[in-house]
């Protein structure tokens, strides 16, 4: 038995329990939030990571279908949407049930309810587990939700306690939310809080890092730009754009500090895949080089991820023996929690 490795795995786990416990308290959830986070959270990746990994903390998924249905108008479903087809979290049946539960409410109907017919499984399965990877008990088909058993998930009635809140004010993490509140859910939110974290934007990269097509960055930039508020540079025959020094700062910064924009994206995505095959892994009796063997492989498999993530400190070396890589993959553990928790830059 691998003890190191369950130990890791818990360590892990743990980590990513409390890094959605804190990003949806600051949205909203009924729970603790801690002050001090200047990162913009990205509602439609954090939505999409959750619903896939908190099939393992029941509780605080029921809790984010009770923020949704107070704070639901303020997910952008076309973006969400786009997001999830870009980084395939294991999330689909989840999310068409909470869909079409949100498409049941009459000022929601029109906005979710095409995502309610997009993801299904034929086969029905629990859709709650312990964090040791076992099925917890969950009802008959007669008494499961519909609307989840519909998508292929068992699981009890939802009673929602409607504690949810509205998101943060003062947050700079709720920077992204705030805008859509003022401009509505369009790409002029994501940009603005591009900007506000001081970079200098292209609308390529805007594109690629926000989930829209460049041509909507694209159109959007110019269209601000008219606006004397941001600004252009010209280089080698490519446009770059960057917010007027002092002009929104009363906006985009509510106490005094700039946001950060972080690509949520491919981290949550990386953190996803890892957790999924660390619990596969400690549970299996397995040869400890062999089993260094996989976990070269599953960190050589999400390198990509880390490039897009520009996380620079986690550095996957090929070059270090089997019979050291464990030593080696529990320090990208660490590292890759603390890209969860801390602030970069």
């Amino acid at each position: 038995m691998n003890d190191w490795l369950i130990k890791s795995k818990d360590k892990f786990q743990d980590k990513i329990f409390d890094f959605l416990w804190r990003q949806w308290s600051i949205l909203g959830v009924a729970g603790t939030a801690k002050p001090g986070d200047n990162r913009i959270i990205d509602p439609e990746v954090l939505l999409l990571f959750s619903l896939s990994v908190c099939r393992y903390e029941p509780r605080l998924f029921d809790e984010i279908i009770d923020w949704l249905f107070q704070n639901g108008n303020f997910i952008n479903v076309q973006r969400l949407q786009q997001m999830q087809v870009k980084c395939d979290f294991n999330c689909g049946p989840q999310l068409s049930a909470i869909a079409e539960l949100l498409a049941e409410k009459a000022s929601y109907r029109l906005k979710w309810s095409g995502l309610a017919k997009k993801y299904y499984q034929k086969d029905k399965e629990p859709l709650f587990f312990d964090k040791e990877g076992n099925a917890l008990p969950c009802p008959t088909d007669k008494n499961s939700n519909p609307e989840f058993l519909s998508h292929g998930l068992k699981r009890g009635q939802i009673n929602l306690r409607g504690y949810s809140q509205a998101f943060d004010l003062q947050s700079p993490a709720c920077l992204l939310l705030r805008l859509r509140a003022l401009l509505g859910i369009n790409a002029r939110a994501e940009i603005l809080c591009l900007l506000a974290s001081g970079k200098e934007i292209h609308p390529s990269e805007a594109a690629r890092i926000t989930g829209y097509y460049q041509k909507t960055i694209q159109t959007t930039l110019v269209e601000m730009a008219q606006s004397g508020v941001i600004l252009t540079r010209t280089s080698k025959k490519e446009k770059f754009y960057r917010l007027k020094a002092g002009v929104l700062d009363g906006l985009l910064k509510p106490e005094g500090e700039s946001a950060q924009w972080i690509n949520w994206a491919p981290l949550l995505r990386m953190v996803e895949i890892l957790s999924k095959r660390l619990r596969k892994l400690s549970g299996q009796e397995i040869d400890s080089l062999l089993l260094s063997s996989e976990l070269k492989k599953l960190m050589l498999s999400v390198c990509q991820y880390c490039s897009d993530a520009t996380i620079g400190e986690i550095m996957i070396d090929e070059n270090i023996s089997i019979e050291d890589f464990d030593k080696h993959f529990q320090k990208f553990l660490v590292l890759l929690s603390n890209r969860l928790f801390f602030k970069t830059g």
